[in-house]
């Protein structure tokens, strides 16, 4: 069966109609903060931020906005990694901005840390009017048990365009930054 030049660009055309835009991931931008560089001793204070938790319909890398009751995913547009961990590299690298002469870090190590900081965003909602809600709890958990828990909670909002994915990145960023001053500026004593 022989097919013509004409058949093959109409067959061609066709398929090239039905190829979509390719998916772009985005992060919140934690890898780009520049930090400096401190000399830390022995008795530098060290708060380990525990993985960040957030609703289960929400930690994957789909980006969602709600619409009422219905969460429509971006077509085009992922996360790089799980919400959570996108939240936990965000708060963990605008902590270290805040608190300069501590050691924040949300890897495990060896040593002991003086204070564990937990952190469980109970809703994060970007809707379709461009609206971004944010609410969340928080405690810092003091290894010296003599010590109280300190615990905190809070609500943000902020407003923006979500007509493309990147403008929900940036709403969504702007949530979880004013989440992390509320959290540097209730710093218990470290």
């Amino acid at each position: 069966m022989k097919l013509s030049f004409a058949s093959l660009a109409v067959t061609g055309l066709l398929l090239s109609g039905c190829a979509s835009a390719p998916i772009q991931f985005y992060t919140l931008g934690a890898p780009a903060i520049a930090s400096t560089t401190t000399a830390l001793g022995p008795t530098t204070p060290v708060v380990t931020v525990d993985p960040v938790q957030v609703p289960d319909y929400l930690d994957s890398q789909d980006m969602l906005v709600r619409h009422g009751d219905v969460l429509d995913r971006s077509p085009h547009g992922r996360w790089a990694s799980r919400l959570s961990r996108g939240v936990t590299d965000l708060v963990t690298a605008r902590l270290s901005q805040i608190w300069p002469s501590v050691f924040v870090t949300s890897q495990s190590s060896a040593s002991t840390p003086g204070t564990r900081l937990n952190i469980t965003v109970t809703r994060l909602d970007i809707a379709t009017d461009g609206l971004g809600t944010l609410e969340a709890d928080w405690s810092f958990i003091p290894t010296n048990e003599k010590k109280p828990v300190l615990l905190h909670r809070a609500s943000f909002t902020a407003r923006g365009s979500i007509v493309t994915d990147a403008g929900n990145v940036a709403l969504t960023r702007d949530l979880v930054e004013q989440l992390s001053t509320a959290i540097g500026a209730s710093t218990p004593q470290l």
